[in-house]
Parts: structure tokens; C-alpha cells; sequence
């Protein structure tokens, strides 16, 4: 191979390996920030699951405000069999407070199985966000290997092009040793 060919068998195996190193990085910089906004949307969903009120959910709410209804609706009916039996005010008092007690306690309960559901909620999204960590860690490590292999196959190219080429022959000392280049 001639100079000039092997000038541009270099020439064109560098452009070739920085092109495909350069393809390659733009795939792993979309894989880590496709990773990086899905994490971000993990977080944003744990963050607002992880701090709502248990007591303030909507099925919490209608529970709440169902068991309101059927304890008032017995305490109405135990006003008026108290009319009827010649009951106190006193007992007709212990039984409201009864009821509200009972509420309280329902109330109690869904913030002790909400705070449950947070800690599940946390770790899960916890998990997720290691695992997502892990991705981009190895996602980075295999673009490093990437460029690594890229410069390596360019610098072989270059060495190999380069290896083909003919300098010239130069004659050294008297006896005429010639020595390619």
C-alpha cells in the first residue's frame, strides 16, 4: 500500500471508529436520562402517596362518614324508645358519646393502616429507585467500556494502515544496507 492509501485508510478508520463511538454515546446518554426521568416520576408518585393523610382518602372519608350516618341514625332511634320508655338524658348521652368513640376509633385504625401502607409505599418505591440506580451505574460503565473499544479499534486501525505503508528505501553505509520505511 501506497502513502497516500494508507493516509486514508487511517484517516478513514478514525472517522469511522469516532462516528461509531460517538452513535453508541448518544444511545447510552437516551437510555440514562429515559432512566433518570422515570425515577424522577417514581419519586414524585412516592412523594405524594408517602404524605397524604390516611384519614383524608376518599374511601376513608365514606367509610367515616357512613359509620356517622348509622350512629346517628341509632342514636335517633334510641331518643325516641327513650320517649317511649321513660329513659334519661344521662343514658341518651353515654350512648351519642358511645358512637363517638366509635368513629374516633375507626379513624384511629385508618391512620394505623395508613401509616402501614406508607412504610410499603416507601420501600417499594425505594426498591425501584435502587434498582433504577443500578441500571444507570452499569448503563455508564458499559458506555465507558464502549469508548475504551471504540479507541481501541481506532487506534488498531490506524496502526494497521499505518503498519502498510511505504516510505521509501534508504541505503545505509557503504555497502549499500537499504532499510524500508
Amino acid at each position: 500500500m501506497g502513502l497516500i492509501g494508507g493516509l486514508v485508510g487511517a484517516g478513514a478508520s478514525l472517522l469511522g471508529g469516532a462516528l461509531a463511538a460517538k452513535k453508541a454515546n448518544r444511545g447510552y446518554n437516551d437510555a440514562i436520562s429515559a432512566m433518570e426521568d422515570r425515577m424522577a416520576d417514581v419519586r414524585a408518585h412516592r412523594d405524594a402517596l408517602y404524605y397524604q393523610d390516611p384519614t383524608q382518602s376518599a374511601e376513608s372519608q365514606a367509610a367515616v362518614t357512613q359509620a356517622q350516618k348509622v350512629l346517628d341514625e341509632q342514636s335517633k332511634r334510641e331518643a325516641a324508645s327513650n320517649v317511649v320508655t321513660g329513659g334519661t338524658d344521662a343514658s341518651l348521652a353515654m350512648q351519642k358519646q358511645a358512637a363517638s368513640e366509635a368513629v374516633g376509633e375507626m379513624m384511629q385504625q385508618q391512620a394505623v393502616q395508613g401509616a402501614g401502607r406508607r412504610e410499603q409505599i416507601w420501600n417499594r418505591a425505594d426498591n425501584q429507585l435502587d434498582a433504577m440506580n443500578n441500571y444507570i451505574a452499569s448503563t455508564k460503565l458499559q458506555k465507558g467500556l464502549s469508548q475504551a473499544q471504540a479507541i481501541q479499534q481506532a487506534a488498531a486501525g490506524v496502526a494497521g494502515a499505518a503498519g502498510g505503508m511505504h516510505f521509501g528505501t534508504t541505503k545505509i553505509g557503504k555497502k549499500g544496507f537499504e532499510v524500508d520505511w
